[in-house]
């Protein structure tokens, strides 16, 4: 697998370079599908997650994908349409609500535990990046969540026989929480505009020294209108004087 993941951002580009544009079969889509059903297959042999291996390898063509938008777009629509139901439902059948309500404290102390740690190790990064209050507050709380392997972690753990079925009910239940949770506040609080957005990444870009094309255009528009705003308080200047002759 660590083999297969290490080549994995160079065979989906290749790919991607001499087959993606061409051809109308979508070879790319299979190759990747093909990919993950064969690290599945392993992850399964193994007694591990067959999710898990989808996860890394999504972590590690991430940078290609940001080059090729379409691609995202399609994986993503039938990820979302026929994989990702699935492994949440199968998920969610081991939930068992009887054993939720004896133990909501414990859940709630979990839940701001989570939080607690999110917070340390977010917050001060955020800050670090030259983000306002708002902007980091924002940011920390969407880092927040942990749904993905948080449920592949404490699934395992329960087909494993390492938890039973009261501590995976209580694990999801926090999982989910802190998908939520944080989210709804995020969103209802601490939305920041778009524009402080691209204040803050060009704030950002110059003082690690790569602006973009767009800094670039924003800069030179800036520098026209402190021009013509030079111009016109000139024209009004020598409108003002002549008036006075």
């Amino acid at each position: 697998m660590c083999v297969v993941l290490f080549f994995m951002p160079r065979w989906t580009k290749s790919i991607i370079t001499r087959l993606g544009a061409t051809r109308v079969s979508e070879p790319e889509v299979k190759f990747i599908f093909f990919v993950l059903f064969f690290l599945g297959g392993l992850a399964t042999t193994a007694k591990s997650e067959a999710v898990l291996p989808a996860y890394l390898v999504g972590l590690v063509v991430a940078g290609v994908f940001l080059r090729d938008k379409t691609l995202v777009h399609r994986m993503r629509s039938i990820a979302f349409a026929m994989f990702t139901p699935f492994y949440f439902i199968k998920a969610g059948l081991y939930v068992s609500l009887p054993a939720l309500w004896p133990a909501l404290a414990i859940v709630g102390g979990l839940l701001l535990l989570k939080m607690l740690t999110k917070t340390i190790g977010v917050w001060p990064l955020a800050r670090l990046h030259y983000m306002h209050p708002r902007e980091a507050a924002y940011t920390t709380l969407l880092m927040a969540t942990g749904l993905t392997f948080g449920t592949i972690s404490a699934l395992f753990g329960f087909q494993n026989h390492i938890i039973d079925q009261r501590q995976y009910t209580i694990l999801v239940t926090v999982v989910i929480l802190s998908a939520l949770v944080p989210t709804l506040f995020a969103q209802k609080f601490f939305q920041p505009t778009k524009e402080a957005m691209h204040a803050w990444g060009r704030v950002y870009r110059r003082r690690l020294g790569s602006l973009s094309v767009e800094d670039l255009d924003d800069a030179t528009d800036e520098a026209l209108v402190g021009v013509e705003r030079k111009r016109s308080s000139h024209d009004v200047g020598l409108a003002a004087r002549r008036t006075g002759l």
